[in-house]
This record gives structure tokens, C-alpha cells and sequence, in this order.
């Protein structure tokens, strides 16, 4: 799963980008109404990627 993001999003490589983009994801997750069970049982990379799309949206909305 890992090497599907990093070859989507190469700065993934570097953990603390990951983790802080990571961060960013889960924050959206639960405010969309998501518990964190829920989100830390995603391992599809594509939905990953979805939900890292629409929380940089959001953040570039506020």
C-alpha cells in the first residue's frame, strides 16, 4: 500500500510529511462525521488519496 502512495505522492517518502499529511486526513475524516476506527481501517490507496484530496481542498476553502 505504502509504495501505491508514495508512487502517487513522492514527498510521502519523507515520514514526517506522511505523518503530518496523515494528520491532516484523519482531522478531516472525524469532522466529516468519521470515527478514527473507521479511517484506520482504510488501506485502499486510492481512497486514501480521495480523502487526501478533498482535506487539501478544504483546507485551501478556509
Amino acid at each position: 500500500m505504502m509504495n501505491s502512495l508514495i508512487d502517487a505522492r513522492p514527498e510521502w517518502a519523507d515520514q514526517d510529511t506522511f505523518e503530518a499529511d496523515r494528520e491532516k486526513m484523519l482531522r478531516y475524516g472525524l469532522s466529516a462525521g468519521m470515527t478514527l476506527e473507521e479511517l484506520l481501517r482504510i488501506t485502499d490507496p486510492d481512497v486514501i488519496l480521495g480523502l487526501w484530496t478533498v482535506a487539501e481542498a478544504k483546507t485551501a476553502e478556509a
